[in-house]
């Protein structure tokens, strides 16, 4: 059956990476397929659930096999939401992020750094620097970024041989953790890094994609101005 989850997860893949990404990357306990839709029960820092799904009659018969140690769902569209959580009150924690993709047809835009500033690999040492300058720390940890440092794509910007920038990859092959400390920004170090991570992961034969909250505005105007284009509305929640 994983077999035929990774089939019929291919025939979309802009839409499905996510899921194709984390069954590949981490360890996956089981699978539901009904029709075209498809169940991933896997695992990472923690148990998550993901569901792909167009048809709102495979949708139904998919959280009908959904188990009561189902707690954490990834990768949740928006019309799935009352399928999966009838009232918000049952939730630990949710976060919406609109999901963008990099088109292989767009071009890299150029970019130029000081002698003094160079983008190279992070090395595991750095997480616990990483954690604690960053400000979504409910949704990770230092163990979880070792990780992604270890089996992932990461990046450094270290200028004068100091790490003040970085970025790297999730669990499921998104970009993310971008963070330039406060007083080396508005210096083009995000855009730097974001190019420099595109590039490797276009190298690699992966699709380049990031999650940016709504109400992020600078993060989204980067993301735009950089060449992504805007895919869909995804939701991350937790159950009590």
């Amino acid at each position: 059956m994983f077999e035929e989850a990774i089939e019929l997860l291919e025939k979309d893949r802009i839409r499905n990476v996510n899921a194709l990404n984390f069954m590949r990357d981490n360890r996956i306990n089981s699978t539901e397929i009904v029709g075209d839709s498809v169940l991933i029960r896997g695992y990472s820092d923690r148990p998550w659930v993901y569901i792909s799904s167009q048809s709102q009659p495979e949708l139904e018969e998919l959280t009908r096999r959904l188990k009561k140690e189902d707690k954490c769902f990834a990768v949740i569209e928006d019309w799935m939401l009352p399928h999966l959580c009838q009232d918000e009150a049952q939730l630990r924690w949710k976060l919406t992020s609109v999901k963008l993709y990099y088109p292989d047809a767009t071009a890299l835009p150029d970019i130029n750094l000081e002698e003094d500033v160079i983008v190279k690999m992070l090395h595991i040492n750095d997480a616990q620097f990483m954690f604690d300058n960053y400000e979504y720390k409910a949704y990770a940890s230092v163990q979880y970024i070792r990780d992604r440092i270890e089996k992932g794509v990461s990046l450094g910007l270290y200028k004068n041989e100091r790490l003040v920038g970085w970025i790297m990859t999730h669990d499921d092959g998104a970009m993310g953790f971008l963070h330039i400390l406060e007083t080396y920004r508005n210096k083009g170090y995000a855009m730097a890094l974001s190019v420099s991570l595109i590039k490797m992961l276009r190298a690699m034969g992966e699709i380049p994609f990031v999650h940016i909250e709504p109400h992020n505005n600078q993060s989204m105007q980067l993301a735009l101005k950089a060449g992504f284009e805007k895919d869909r509305l995804i939701n991350w929640f937790e159950k009590k």
